[in-house]
């Protein structure tokens, strides 16, 4: 069992947990004293057998670090939460809190009472505009994992992002990069991209990771995804551009083809969101670029962004500014340190002093702090009580006379105090009554944004530029009820002088129809029509749309033009998918 002195860190990673026992030294540093790791098994994309592999690796990870019984920080994944940087509007400091909590209402997309928040601001108060980040996860999600925790016989003190984790440990491990850098974490089920510059910093998960690599060799070779896995990990590598010899076993030459095609994909996010940090967070243009993470160690992983980014791209050591324990084999330790970036993030949290200090607070977590707060108050209350009591006895022995007189006082008093409380209960139901109709306000204000989040939804989804819309309209019961949203409105649309259809027995049908246009091309796109069938099926999973057997019923959904033509630029496509909610308003 480890000491009380010890800091043990957990990272709940989509398919690799890892954990690690840290000491404190003089001066604030880390010394590394045991770490170890367990990997699950399956495709991390599928949610439905997580939990119960999540309980089980917590456990083998808890019996070899032997950490039973010991409190613990742990990470979870940024992929699960949602995250989101906001620039406040002038305001006072001692309503800051209040304008953020505004904020945090209008912009998680889920009701704030489901959730569990916090936010932190981007720079200190007072050093110029105001930005902060908020972070918010499903309250059912995170206590559910904390149960996991709980079910190893751990005590969580505190839960980090691993984003943020990430954040920490390069401002530890590398307080001499004083040039715009990007961090970016290479996890299974996606990536994290961590900006780091002078007095700013900015997060941002994509859904691309290991897996999708994974993903494509499997599909490619016609294997399982644990077969494909085993491929990736004991003869993976990115196949190198330009003139180079490719390895001389055909079959390796080929899945390294296929792995240098998936990380593409990685490639062109890592850029989208470069892009975006720079136009619209006025973020600077990276100078260095630093990798971490399992896919870190993929082989020419390094050198493939490097030569697609035209940046120097290193492997970043977290363990750089960490002291090794005697009983720690060094030689492996940097082997595996890529694995360990929000470990070492997360036993900063521990010491304190870390540059982010966001938290997100399970319920059980919550309570026995309220608790802990509590228990002197409670205390010195029944200390009172007795003080009290013992002295009412005394009294009542020498001077019943006096407490009758109290006694009719008390009475009198009661009755005062009864009307009172039946005062106070009319006001309750009046407060009910204004709650109910601040709520019905406030649901409108949550409407509000809701084509802003769908349309969001929508760019999100994109794999590529090989796709693009130009009409977006919503339909009821199939007739558009507002103007076509269009890019081109050089041609009016024809007016429609049939007759009005007839109500549907079951309530109006309401669907949002998209047309637009794809591009073929032989290197990026060769399968032609189906990057269209991909981007609706992604669109179909999304919580906006109700579409049920997408694939059986593709043609119901979804019509492309299809072809190969070299001269022809772009071919023309229709997606009309139901939406759930029910449209706000009336033609």
């Amino acid at each position: 069992m480890a000491d009380s002195k010890s800091i043990v860190v957990l990272n709940l990673g989509s398919q690799r947990l890892s954990g690690a026992v840290f000491s404190k030294v003089g001066g604030g540093d880390l010394t590394l004293k045991r770490y170890a790791f367990v990997d699950m098994t399956g495709d991390p994309t599928v949610d439905a057998s997580r939990i119960p592999q999540l309980r089980i690796g917590i456990q083998e990870l808890t019996e070899k670090l032997r950490i039973k019984k010991q409190a613990a920080w742990y990470a979870v994944a940024g992929h699960s939460v949602f995250s989101r940087f906001v620039k406040l509007p002038p305001v006072q400091p001692d309503r800051v809190a209040q304008i953020v909590e505004f904020e945090a209402r209008q912009n998680v997309p889920f009701p704030i009472n489901e959730v569990i928040w916090d936010y932190e601001f981007v720079a200190p108060l007072g050093s110029g505009e105001v930005e902060v980040v908020l972070v918010a996860m499903k309250a059912d999600a995170l206590n559910e994992i904390n149960d996991q925790v709980a079910a190893a016989g751990l005590k969580t003190v505190g839960v980090d992002l691993a984003p943020m984790a990430v954040y920490n440990t390069f401002r530890y491990s590398y307080p001499d990069v004083d040039e715009p850098a990007v961090v970016i974490d290479l996890g299974a089920r996606s990536t994290n991209l961590i900006f780091v510059e002078e007095g700013k910093f900015f997060v941002r998960n994509i859904l691309v990771g290991g897996a999708s690599i994974t993903t494509a060799v499997a599909k490619e070779f016609q294997v399982g995804f644990g077969d494909a896995e085993q491929q990736k990990l004991a003869h993976g590598f990115i196949a190198q551009g330009g003139a180079v010899e490719d390895h001389p076993d055909p079959a390796i030459a080929g899945l390294s083809k296929v792995i240098r095609n998936a990380a593409t994909r990685v490639h062109g996010e890592v850029m989208r969101t470069i892009n975006y940090y720079r136009t619209q967070q006025g973020g600077a243009q990276p100078k260095r670029i630093f990798i971490c993470g399992g896919g870190a160690l993929l082989g020419n992983m390094a050198e493939f962004l490097e030569e697609k980014l035209k940046l120097p791209v290193e492997i970043m050591n977290p363990l750089r500014g960490v002291q090794l324990d005697r009983g720690v084999n060094a030689e492996a330790a940097m082997a595996d340190a890529p694995y360990m970036a929000e470990l070492v993030g997360l036993a900063m949290r521990a010491v304190g002093g870390a540059p982010s200090e966001i938290e997100l607070v399970p319920d059980v977590v919550a309570t026995a702090r309220d608790s802990a707060r509590r228990a002197p108050a409670l205390v010195m209350a029944g200390l009172c009580v007795l003080a009290a009591l013992g002295a009412g006895i005394m009294y009542f022995k020498n001077a019943e006379r006096v407490v009758q007189q109290k006694l009719v006082t008390m009475q009198g008093e009661n009755a005062r105090l009864t009307k009172l409380a039946g005062d106070i209960r009319a006001l309750d139901v009046a407060l009910a009554q204004a709650v109910g109709k601040s709520q019905q306000l406030e649901q409108a204000v949550n409407d509000r944004s809701y084509w802003v989040r769908l349309l969001t939804e929508l760019n999100n989804k994109f794999e590529s530029d090989l796709i693009w819309l130009t009409q977006i309209q919503p339909v009821k019961d199939g007739k558009s009820i507002t103007p076509p949203l269009v890019v081109d409105n050089s041609e009016a649309p024809p007016k429609d002088d049939a007759a009005p259809a007839a109500p549907n027995p079951a309530g109006p049908v309401y669907e949002l129809e998209m047309d637009g246009l794809w591009r073929y091309d032989p290197a990026k796109n060769p399968e032609g029509e189906q990057v269209v069938y991909r981007f609706a099926a992604e669109l179909a999973k999304s919580e906006y749309f109700s579409v049920a057997k997408f694939e059986e019923k593709r043609a119901d959904y979804v019509s492309a033009e299809s072809g190969v033509e070299g001269d022809r630029y772009a071919y023309k496509f229709k997606i009309k998918l139901p939406l759930k909610q029910p449209m706000q308003f009336t033609p």
